[in-house]
């Protein structure tokens, strides 16, 4: 029997027919975590999702709702997600991290690699479970193995996340692997990751310096926009005394919007 004949069964009666819309204002510590993880239904080139634009446009959040159940009822894995999603953040209609996790755990299984990544999200910020790093590790992974190269960011960055809570204090540092995950998301184009891998080894963190492979790494984040990246080449062409490379760079940091760049040119004008 398939995972999906067990699980959509049970749909009808998790879902409820009707929202609870959010009342008043919400905290600021809700407003701060009000965003974690990512719904399915996303544009095919940059990270504008539509899911956020239909809800953020929609003045009848019900029909929106049931629309997404509907489709859900029907079969569809990337509205589960996406209604887990919704749940686990509560900015568009009243939180309920259980059920989220619920449906989270039944598109995970049917190979959404969101909600792998959902999981992952929802252990990490410890909405409506005990925080766990361990587990939000193997979250992150599930996903990025279904294909989510952001996943490999967030390992990365897990891995050299310093805790201070006794309560999660079996998660210990690990820059070597943290290094190692951002790497494969280099590898599988992840425009952050190639920031991180580049600026390594430019700098020798963590492992050899090597200036040619990390202009490399953060000539490609750059050009996928990571305003970073073209800082740190701008910084780097400017101390090598490449005059053309570091115009180039800082001319291509300050489009992005770097404030850093924009001094850097200031400073230029002044000199004699």
């Amino acid at each position: 029997m398939s995972a999906a004949s067990n699980i959509f069964p049970l749909l009808e009666r998790l879902l409820p027919e009707r929202i609870i819309a959010v009342s008043g204002r919400s905290s600021q510590l809700e407003r701060l975590y009000a965003g974690v993880g990512i719904p399915s239904q996303r544009a095919a080139l940059g990270e504008s999702f539509i899911l956020i634009s239909r809800l953020e446009e929609a003045s009848d959040l019900q029909a929106l709702y049931s629309d997404l159940r509907a489709q859900a009822l029907d079969g569809s894995v990337a509205a589960l997600n996406d209604l887990g999603w919704i749940w686990l953040n509560g900015k568009y209609w009243r939180a309920d991290p259980t059920l989220a996790g619920h449906l989270l755990r039944m598109a995970a299984l049917q190979g959404s690699a969101p909600a792998w990544f959902n999981l992952g999200q929802q252990y990490y910020f410890g909405k409506g479970v005990e925080v766990a790093y361990a587990s939000a590790a193997e979250y992150y992974q599930q996903a990025f193995e279904r294909g989510l190269e952001q996943a490999a960011a967030a390992l990365g960055d897990l891995y050299e996340e310093e805790i201070c809570d006794s309560d999660v204090q079996e998660w210990k540092v690990d820059l070597h692997m943290a290094y190692h995950w951002f790497l494969r998301g280099a590898q599988r184009g992840e425009a952050r990751c190639r920031f991180e891998v580049g600026y390594r080894l430019l700098h020798g963190q963590t492992v050899a310096a090597d200036q040619k492979a990390g202009v490399y790494w953060l000539e490609l984040a750059a050009v996928a926009g990571v305003m970073q990246a073209a800082e740190e080449l701008a910084v780097h062409f400017s101390v090598s005394q490449n005059a053309l490379r570091y115009l180039f760079w800082r001319d291509q940091a300050i489009a992005m919007g770097s404030s850093l760049a924009l001094t850097m040119k200031l400073e230029d004008q002044l000199q004699p």
